[in-house]
């Protein structure tokens, strides 16, 4: 990445401290993926130590690099990462202690909790913007001060020094609890796995099948940009990352194809975000939603593959009629690569393997852990023996001293890359820790519960807006994991209360999470296709929303369809999927304006009638929508030839 704090501005031994504390961190985590975990609270302040820690760190490092602090701020951030890894440290000396019923709390027990906390607090504000960390410092005070100046049903009970340490610090609850936990034993290892697939070459393969599967198509590039971001997003799961990695390579394309600026980062930006919704790894979130719910990943895997089909057609199903409507043409010939540039062994194979191994153990019941760890073996093995053959197959004349010691630098890179995404992952985990400890222990999140369905009245839908509403306004200015776990805390409860079952209830709030990345006023993922796009925030966000306008009730339709998630037999998943996909093109066309030609006002209006009949779960509302949309598309047929399409 241009902007690596990591390469610029440090003196040659602090780039090469930094860089290799982020590779030792991730393989000490590939070690205890085979060999074992250690201690919960040796394991645990590990990770979070790394995270709030790290967090300085590339404080400091960006600062030097850009020159915009002086040496002694810099030095500031460099005690704040020592005193980080100190209290974290503190916990794994003093752990035999803490585990006696009758520890006695001196004043520097207590004195590390606070600082822990606090700089949890800061270190997430650095990484990820102020939302979380001002509603996880408004919670501790909540926690710890509410008692005295409350008097209603929000009082929280009242808390000793000692009930604050033990609560957040000195035991495996509070900042290493299960979110510590989940981070640590899992997420750690498919980054890993994500980061290395990147540096080794997985994302020039992925925009060459891409580009050979989508780009002689109308809109191809934009396809292109849909499918491309469908496959690296499955590895990173960071919809960010996934505008930044692909978006620099679709949106100077689709410009200089002549597609509109605001259109090309809105593609980017809506097909960037599904990412943490496409099996087979998803990103943090669902690992997470799998502890919560107690139940196999590949359980959650197998129920997100109906949503992720309709988000993607949704997305690919609006770029197809724009392209039509406003004549974007498909990929030059001379820019189409050959099937031997990603399909040649030394290409697909160490690309393939290690994703197909991801899903042969996941689906055979082992440890999600361990699965990541031998995915990681199997690239590593295959990128040693495949780069050789390339070498062979292309006549570079590199020996095997060369060729090997490129890929040793490739996953050092990785690793590297890897460390530096887990610095975010941690402290947003450690951060988002503090605001759930805080509602069960005080009773906040059942109370807001409560409100939910309350003031819902116990009406599905009404709570169903409800709960969307929250897991957006949760992810403003948050990455996707902190959103979800901190709607599935508050909203996901009320949801089961009425009657939905726990793994639709939490896919959709998942979803809406996910959605929070391209919801105005704060989208990350529109902010950064703006930026690549060099257009305007607002016109990206209003093409944005506009591409997106089915994918906003698909989550509606999947509570009420189970099929959609693959739950039922046979023929219901087939007919749910049927019924939600010919709803997705009902809307996509209405919103469009154009099938066959251009669609005037009653003719859009009579599509989006028929996709809200077929949203409206009953048989008859079925038959009623798919018979006006059939009727509707035989008309089209019948009359919409030689419309002239209207300019870009």
């Amino acid at each position: 990445m241009t902007n690596d704090p990591t390469t610029n501005g440090w003196t040659d031994f602090g780039t090469l401290l930094l860089k290799g504390l982020f590779a030792s961190f991730c393989l000490l985590h590939l070690y205890t993926a085979f060999f074992g975990q250690f201690e919960p609270l040796i394991q645990r302040p590990i990770f979070v130590g790394f995270g709030i820690g790290g967090a300085f760190l590339l404080h400091a490092a960006r600062a030097s690099r850009t020159g915009q602090r002086s040496a002694i701020e810099i030095a500031i951030d460099l005690v704040l990462a020592a005193l980080a890894f100190g209290v974290c440290l503190y916990v794994i000396l003093n752990r035999e202690r803490y585990f006696d019923i009758m520890v006695r709390y001196n004043n520097v027990d207590k004195v590390a909790a606070l600082v822990a906390l606090l700089l949890t607090i800061e270190a997430a504000r650095r990484v990820i913007g102020w939302f979380l960390p001002a509603l996880a410092l408004f919670t501790l005070v909540y926690f710890y001060f509410g008692n005295d100046f409350m008097d209603s049903s929000w009082r929280p009970p009242r808390v000793s020094a000692r009930t604050a340490v033990e609560t957040f610090y000195s035991s495996t609850s509070g900042l290493f609890g299960y979110l510590a936990d989940i981070g640590a034993r899992v997420i750690t290892i498919y980054v890993i796995l994500g980061a290395l697939l990147l540096s080794t070459g997985a994302t020039d393969v992925f925009m060459k099948m891409a580009t050979f599967i989508a780009g002689r198509s109308y809109g191809g590039p934009a396809k292109v940009c849909a499918l491309s971001s469908a496959m690296f997003g499955t590895v990173t799961g960071s919809a960010v990352a996934n505008v930044m990695a692909t978006g620099s390579i679709t949106i100077p394309t689709m410009k200089r194809l002549g597609y509109p600026k605001a259109f090309a980062g809105a593609v980017e930006a809506v097909a960037s975000s599904a990412g943490q919704l496409t099996p087979p790894v998803m990103g943090a979130g669902a690992f997470i939603m799998a502890e919560f719910l107690g139940i196999p990943y590949s359980d959650i895997a197998v129920a997100a593959l109906g949503p992720a089909f309709l988000y993607y057609l949704a997305v690919w199903l609006g770029v197809d009629l724009y392209a039509r409507k406003v004549n974007l043409q498909p990929t030059p010939l001379e820019d189409m690569p050959k099937p031997i540039e990603f399909l040649a062994l030394d290409k697909c194979l160490p690309l393939f393997l290690p994703i197909g191994a991801v899903i042969y153990f996941l689906y055979s019941g082992y440890t999600p852990s361990f699965g990541g760890a031998a995915a990681i073996t199997i690239l590593l093995i295959s990128q040693a023996v495949m780069r050789p053959y390339g070498a062979i197959r292309s006549g570079t004349g590199m020996n095997l001293v060369q060729i090997w010691g490129n890929l040793v630098g490739d996953i050092f890179r990785g690793l590297v890359e890897a460390g530096r995404a887990l610095v975010m992952i941690a402290a947003l985990l450690a951060c988002a820790a503090i605001v759930v400890k805080v509602m069960t222990a005080t009773g906040a999140g059942v109370k807001i519960s409560n409100l939910l369905f309350s003031v819902s009245d116990q009406g599905m839908i009404l709570a169903l807006v409800l709960a969307a509403l929250l897991s957006i306004i949760l992810g403003m200015d948050v990455p996707t994991t902190a959103s979800y776990v901190l709607a599935a805390a508050v909203a996901a409860p009320s949801l089961i209360r009425l009657g939905v079952p726990e793994l639709p209830a939490h896919l959709f709030v998942f979803y809406y999470a996910i959605l929070s990345a391209i919801t105005p006023p704060v989208c990350a993922s529109v902010y950064a296709a703006a930026a690549l796009a060099g257009a305007s925030f607002w016109k990206v966000a209003g093409r944005a929303l506009a591409l997106a306008a089915a994918i906003y009730v698909v989550p509606f339709l999947f509570v009420f369809r189970p099929g959609i998630l693959a739950q039922g037999d046979g023929f219901t998943i087939a007919l749910d999927l049927g019924v939600a996909m010919a709803a997705v093109f009902a809307v996509s066309v209405g919103m469009s304006g154009w099938l066959k030609g251009v669609l005037n006002g009653v003719e859009r209006a009579l599509f989006l009638i028929a996709a809200a009949a077929l949203f409206y779960v009953t048989p008859q509302s079925d038959m009623l929508g798919g018979a006006l949309l059939v009727a509707l598309i035989g008309w089209r047929v019948a009359r919409g030839k030689g419309r002239t399409p209207t300019p870009a």
